[in-house]
């Protein structure tokens, strides 16, 4: 642990503990929860930008744009509803 902190910035280890004891945890353990924090920051945003990329290659593909106008077109359809017989109730 001594050559981890080494490379820390002194602030950085005086922040760090100053952190911890306000959580009440060992500054290992805030340097855990930190780094757990970080990874589930990161992995979202790759999910996010992953899910992006998805978008917008949907959006060049001709395939998919026919197949996609297919399937609004089945879905738009005229529904005969007499109102006045309160199917409703």
């Amino acid at each position: 642990m001594k050559s981890l902190l080494l490379s820390f910035p002194v602030p950085l280890i005086n922040e760090s503990d100053e952190a911890a004891n306000q959580l009440g945890v060992s500054r290992s353990e805030f340097i855990r929860q930190s780094v757990i924090h970080e990874l589930q920051i990161l992995a979202k945003k790759t999910r996010e930008t992953n899910i992006i990329s998805s978008f917008n290659a949907m959006k060049k593909s001709n395939e998919y744009l026919k197949e996609s106008m297919i399937l609004d077109d089945g879905l738009v359809e005229e529904i005969d509803i007499d109102e006045n017989d309160e199917w409703w109730k």
